[in-house]
């Protein structure tokens, strides 16, 4: 079924609109690059006020926008970019370009004197969420986590700059995603990690989103370029890509925006083949069947028993789940800490032996995943997981609190997250209290 809805989603994508007026698209462009200019004077010009009421005379360098962070925020409105890096309005969802100037406009109108956001947030008796933005109400969750500092609920935090983000997802296609496909055979994202690596502490802390959490996700065109925008299951993000970097773009942005527009630093994609690869590479997992109804992926699945995960029953206990019942995949997770401990704990005896099992564990794999890491990053990732002296417990995991539905229309499971727990974990994974 899902399946279906999958490929129902690709056939009906919306072909992208030429603007009727280029001249309304140029003045446009033009309005976003003078906004985001205008928005870093306007902070400036309010710390140097700050600074003289201060009799604080100490220089401080001006804060500014690179070509590149500008070409991003340009690009976040839909714009296009050539093999050469020149912006183009080809495909522009203007709503989007608009809808990002007046966000940006709110945002310069609500900055307190020094520059730092405040955030309230408060649920009502109905169970919405309340902010409140420098003052000012609003049902819309700011996304104000990429800001370097803030106040949230009167308690003043900074990011935490040594904790670097990183995506990792699990694609359910077979072969290598490297591997150009159609756009009705590019997968789901069934795995979505959003690792925490602490590079002061050399540790990390994994935080598991759920698949079918409902956010906004990139629409595309069938050249996977971007038209548009809506609410959908964030697992689809990866889909609606080309099954590279189009498609690990679109997933960093989604989960950023789940984040609250936390920085997302890279991502890594791998597909189901690479489960047993990596666990035939270290000799087989082993685990405890922990679940009734698990004989339904093999029969030496049976709750209270131990098993060696060899073959291809790593796929099977980290994959399976009854499609016929609802919420599934929230359960699955339980089993994916499980294996993931497990596995860490086996590769950290192996490597008490032999000092290289790591790297062999990504060479084994370097022609099936995509990634815009380079390779010394996510070794050292992985040795941070592996080498810390401390292995992985249940307690560097986190996931998220809300509320499952069912999509009566689509017959589709729905998670919509309590934003208010979300914003908390964020603020105390990658920020610190001041």
């Amino acid at each position: 079924m899902e399946k279906d809805q999958q490929k129902k989603h690709r056939r009906h994508r919306r072909k992208p609109s030429r603007p009727v007026y280029i001249f309304t698209g140029i003045v446009a462009l033009l309005a976003v690059v003078a906004g985001v200019w205008i928005f870093n004077e306007y902070k400036l010009r309010k710390s140097i006020e700050a600074a003289n009421a201060n009799a604080s005379y100490t220089p401080v360098a001006a804060e500014t926008i690179s070509a590149q962070e500008m070409n991003e925020q340009l690009k976040a409105a839909g714009m296009t970019m050539d093999e050469n890096g020149s912006l183009g309005l080809e495909g522009v969802d203007m709503e989007k370009l608009i809808a990002m100037m007046q966000a940006a406009a709110e945002t310069q109108a609500a900055l307190p004197e020094g520059g730092v956001p405040e955030i309230e947030c408060k649920k009502t008796a109905d169970g919405n969420l309340l902010y409140t933005v420098n003052g000012r109400e609003t049902t819309e969750r700011p996304h104000l986590f990429g800001e370097k500092e803030l106040y949230y609920n009167g308690v003043h935090y900074k990011r935490n700059t040594a904790i670097k983000s990183w995506l990792i997802l699990g694609v359910d296609n077979k072969g290598s995603l490297q591997t150009d496909r159609d756009i009705t055979e590019i997968g789901l994202s069934d795995g979505i990690f959003l690792v925490a690596e602490n590079t002061a502490k050399n540790r990390v802390h994994i935080i598991q989103i759920p698949r079918d959490t409902m956010t906004t996700i990139t629409v595309t065109d069938d050249n996977s370029d971007p038209v548009g925008s809506k609410i959908d299951h964030l697992t689809r993000a990866w889909m609606y890509g080309d099954n590279h970097e189009k498609s690990g773009k679109y997933s960093m942005e989604a989960v950023s925006g789940v984040m609250g527009g936390l920085k997302i630093n890279g991502y890594m994609a791998g597909s189901i083949d690479i489960i047993n690869e990596l666990n035939e590479y270290i000799g087989g997992v082993e685990v405890t069947i922990e679940e009734d109804g698990m004989e339904k992926a093999d029969p030496s699945f049976v709750k209270g028993s131990t098993v060696l995960l060899t073959g291809n029953l790593a796929e099977k206990f980290v994959r399976h789940r009854d499609t016929a019942v609802d919420f599934s995949a929230m359960t699955r997770m339980k089993r994916h800490r499980q294996y993931a401990v497990a596995f860490e704990n086996k590769v950290i005896k192996l490597a008490k032996r032999d000092s290289d099992v790591v790297t062999g564990l990504f060479s084994l794999i370097e022609d099936n995943i995509v990634t815009n890491m380079d390779k010394g990053t996510y070794l050292k990732i992985a040795m941070d997981a592996v080498m810390s002296g401390e292995p992985l417990s249940s307690k560097d995991f986190s996931t998220f609190e809300g509320e499952s539905r069912v999509n009566q229309e689509e017959y589709l499971d729905e998670f919509w997250p309590d934003y208010q727990q979300v914003d908390q974990l964020v603020l105390d994974t990658f920020f610190r209290q001041v």
